[in-house]
């Protein structure tokens, strides 16, 4: 039986997992927006690092104990390199409630930007009596998430997003992927030979996770290559282990190039 695909929210789910925040606006000024760097943590909040200067900082230390009743909305960009270009896979817009960081959760929510923003301003953001000046760590509950991707689009309760948990292999997947697209490119492209309606052309991983694997497809035709394609290749069986993950990618591949 073959694996259905992933549903929306748990797609979106594990996309936001790979997001990195880019902008920010405050609610009651959407069209003045401003830069934001950070991560999203293990919940699905965005969690931001404001520099002193960052009006969020000035927002936020404006309040008592860092919180209030602030509206914002944050653009959320999860990327992959196709060749040398990074494209972009999903745009997630998180509309909620920006707070600073609890002090006993700093640490966690720290180490969750440092994976892939490592910066010195976190040691200070985490100082249990930070000075006025110090960075501060803020995080945004989603009470809405509309997202873009490359082949759907939609509306999520921000409780419904929080309570949908992303694919548990989302972090390997994308080591995984890392890897078959720097080394394994050729034989991607043969896969395709087999897949009835898959067009010729330049393929690369996509996506990968416990039910399947989906690829980039750019075909080519005369007058150079044409718009890319998605081609989606569910599993046999489901995947629930990073080992397994990799043995039914590595089955889809040995399987197309077994002798006839």
């Amino acid at each position: 039986m073959r694996q259905p695909s992933p549903s929306a929210i748990e797609r979106v789910r594990s996309l936001a997992a790979t997001a990195t925040p880019t902008t920010a606006a405050l609610a009651d000024d959407p069209s003045a927006r401003f830069s934001v760097r950070g991560a999203v943590d293990h919940a699905g909040r965005a969690v931001l690092l404001l520099d002193a200067d960052h009006p969020l900082h000035e927002a936020l230390r404006a309040t008592r104990y860092g919180r209030a009743d602030l509206a914002v909305g944050v653009d959320l960009s999860a990327l992959r390199h196709v060749g040398q270009t990074p494209t972009v896979r999903a745009r997630l817009w998180c509309e909620g409630w920006v707070s600073a960081v609890p002090a006993d959760e700093r640490r966690e929510a720290a180490l969750a930007v440092w994976e892939g923003t490592p910066d010195e301003g976190l040691l200070a953001a985490v100082d249990n009596d930070p000075t006025p000046d110090a960075p501060l760590l803020a995080r945004v509950e989603p009470a809405m998430v509309i997202y873009d991707t490359y082949d759907d689009a939609g509306i999520i309760d921000g409780d419904a997003f929080l309570a949908a948990p992303p694919d548990p292999l989302t972090r390997t997947a994308e080591r995984i992927i890392a890897h078959v697209n720097d080394c394994h490119r050729d034989e991607l492209g043969a896969v395709l030979r087999d897949v009835a309606d898959a067009p010729e052309g330049a393929a690369w991983l996509w996506e990968l996770d416990g039910h399947g694997a989906t690829l980039w497809v750019t075909p080519y035709g005369e007058g150079g290559r044409h718009r890319p394609v998605l081609v989606r290749l569910p599993w046999s069986a489901p995947a629930t282990a990073p080992c397994e993950l990799e043995r039914a990618l590595h089955g889809l591949i040995a399987h197309r190039h077994a002798p006839r």
